[in-house]
């Protein structure tokens, strides 16, 4: 009995955890596959070195010849309990290292982690009707791994090669990685490079090469990798013969044929002028106006430390942190599907506050204990907060947060009904 009891006391966050997520994904996912996307999961490096090749190329390893619909809902049902397996494990972990380093924060870290799973930004916005079958599943399968090398493997250079082997993955999965995913990596690897906030030569050194080696794979996906087809067309005409699965053509001609100027000139300001993002955007900011706060006395409690322990501004992990989210930005400013930027952006705040505090970095351990104390003191606005958040539905790709558009469009038109 025992032995029972020191083992589930070793797994019982993961199980707990990755059960309600799997139950979530099977009683709430799409039951159709995004069609905007869908063309990737049947395309693979026999067809040229494109991005987004990688997964496809996985999937060409099981199926054959050709790509039945249903077998591809069940690789990407496969992939994304896989996901869920690889993030109750990392929550657990982080869970278990940071209470364990400070007791005195396991109600913030417990917080933190409540939050995540019940917020538009948690792992469920890639199964529901506008995302299911995207890319994003296995983007953020790499970021989970990333932050379960810097949990786990001691060797700081051990760990630069595996955020490096991770990094080329997820930009081979979707080059859009480098900026939505890539800030969490960079953010977990820089955390040893300014351990003790001060500068760790060797460290840098490794971490720089990471770095540039990841931005040539970036660079080489991006404007130099291609596909053995002359027009979207004759794409659409070899893959409908592999496939009974919905194809875009203008998906693959905007992705391997056209130029960016077209996305700048044609779909961009088309977006802008309809789709009234920054209005809908100001709207889910103040939806998730309990978070932004959360995020807020965290950041001002560490910088807070750190001014008050003369920690200078450049040997500090936190400002590299924050730096890096400056990569969300161009997604924000080129491409239409915000709801997919806003998940990762939020989502990177939570694991990197639970990673901090897992290594138990002093800074974030002041702040998690004085979060702690605040839900000492007002127990009821953090429930109430709690309720609040988990009432929203998860992220969509261009429609952002379902509940955003119900509002905009009552404050624009009141409850007229075409």
């Amino acid at each position: 009995m025992e032995k029972i009891k020191k083992f589930w006391n070793a797994v019982s966050y993961e199980v707990v955890i990755a059960a309600g997520l799997i139950v979530w994904f099977l009683t709430g996912r799409a039951l159709d596959l995004q069609g905007w996307s869908s063309a990737w999961n049947a395309m693979d490096y026999s067809m040229g070195t494109g991005s987004r090749l990688l997964i496809g190329s996985i999937y060409r390893l099981f199926y054959g010849e050709y790509l039945d619909y249903t077998v591809a809902y069940k690789y990407v049902a496969v992939g994304t309990m896989l996901t869920i397996l690889v993030l109750a494990i990392v929550l657990g972990r982080m869970i278990r290292l940071a209470v364990a380093k400070n007791d005195q924060i396991r109600h913030a870290v417990f917080g933190a982690v409540a939050l995540y799973l019940v917020a538009p930004f948690s792992i469920a916005y890639v199964w529901n009707d506008q995302n299911l079958g995207r890319l994003d599943v296995y983007m953020l399968l790499v970021a989970l791994l990333a932050l379960f090398v810097g949990l786990t493997i001691k060797n700081t250079y051990v760990k630069c090669v595996c955020y490096t082997v991770l990094g080329v993955v997820g930009l081979a999965i979707h080059q859009g990685f480098a900026f939505l995913y890539y800030p969490i990596v960079f953010s977990v690897m820089v955390y040893d490079v300014f351990e003790e906030n001060r500068v760790h030569a060797g460290r840098f050194a490794a971490a720089f090469v990471s770095g540039l080696i990841n931005v040539a794979v970036a660079v080489y996906f991006q404007f130099f990798s291609s596909i053995h087809f002359d027009s979207a067309k004759e794409l659409v005409t070899f893959l409908e013969g592999r496939t009974n699965l919905t194809i875009s053509e203008y998906a693959l001609d905007i992705e391997y044929f056209l130029k960016m100027d077209y996305q700048l000139k044609e779909i961009t300001p088309q977006f802008y002028k309809y789709d009234a993002p920054i209005r809908h955007a100001l709207l889910v900011l103040l939806l998730l106006l309990p978070v932004l706060v959360w995020c807020f006395q965290i950041y001002r409690d560490v910088f807070g430390w750190q001014k008050k322990s003369n920690v200078k501004w450049y040997a500090s992990p936190y400002f590299y942190m924050l730096l890096s989210q400056l990569c969300f930005v161009p997604m924000f400013v080129i491409h239409t599907d915000w709801g997919r930027h806003f998940a990762p952006l939020f989502a990177m705040q939570i694991f990197m506050f639970l990673f901090y505090a897992a290594k138990g970095e002093p800074a974030m351990v002041y702040a998690c204990e004085n979060m702690c104390g605040r839900m000492k003191k007002h127990p009821w606005i953090f429930v109430v907060s709690i309720l609040w958040i988990a009432k929203l539905d998860s992220f969509g790709a261009r429609d952002f947060l379902k509940q955003a558009t119900y509002l905009f469009d009552f404050l624009q038109r009141g409850f007229f009904i075409n």
